[in-house]
């Protein structure tokens, strides 16, 4: 859930939202939250989204993270941010369409590149390939767990499609 507000405030170039965007922001926002509070105790703070701006090969995006995370500066990654004392994060990269015939060249790539981590021992029966849709964009979520030094981890890739770029977001956690 989550997530999922998460990915809803990813949106291109300071684009107006639709009142039907809000909503389900919102919505995800208040579940998120109301979720938090039965799973935290009085004196933990509850979670709290914030928006960042960000750019992928020159278009600009915005997206909600979670506020305890720090903004990272990354020269591989157009977009990074965590919490290294929880090991979660969120790392963006894009790549435009002019640059690559076909978004299934991307998901392939992608696909090569998470099988061949050799710090990461992925649990073959985790992994999985499904449609997603944002509130602004289509695409694909792989997910899977796997092991890294000892400690079991899931990664999900969203590889979207958006107006005039290919772009992975690559969330991380323990």
């Amino acid at each position: 859930v989550l997530l999922v507000g998460i990915l809803s405030g990813c949106g291109s170039g300071g684009a107006k939202e639709t009142s039907e965007t809000k909503k389900q922001t919102e919505t995800a926002s208040t579940t998120a939250a109301s979720s938090s509070k039965k799973a935290t105790s009085s004196s933990e703070k509850k979670l709290k989204l914030t928006d960042v701006d960000f750019q992928v090969e020159g278009t600009a995006y915005k997206m909600k993270i979670l506020d305890k995370w720090e903004i990272l500066e990354d020269e591989e990654f157009s977009f990074s941010a965590g919490n290294e004392d929880e090991a979660d994060g969120v790392m963006v990269y894009g790549i435009k369409k002019t640059d690559v015939n076909d978004i299934e060249i991307l998901k392939n790539s992608l696909r090569d590149e998470y099988v061949a981590m050799d710090d990461f021992q992925i649990k073959e029966e985790t992994i999985k390939e499904e449609a997603y849709q944002t509130s602004h964009y289509t695409g694909e979520l792989h997910s899977f767990v796997g092991v890294a030094e000892g400690a079991n981890a899931e990664l999900r890739f969203y590889v979207l499609e958006t107006e005039t770029d290919y772009v992975v977001v690559n969330f991380f956690g323990l």
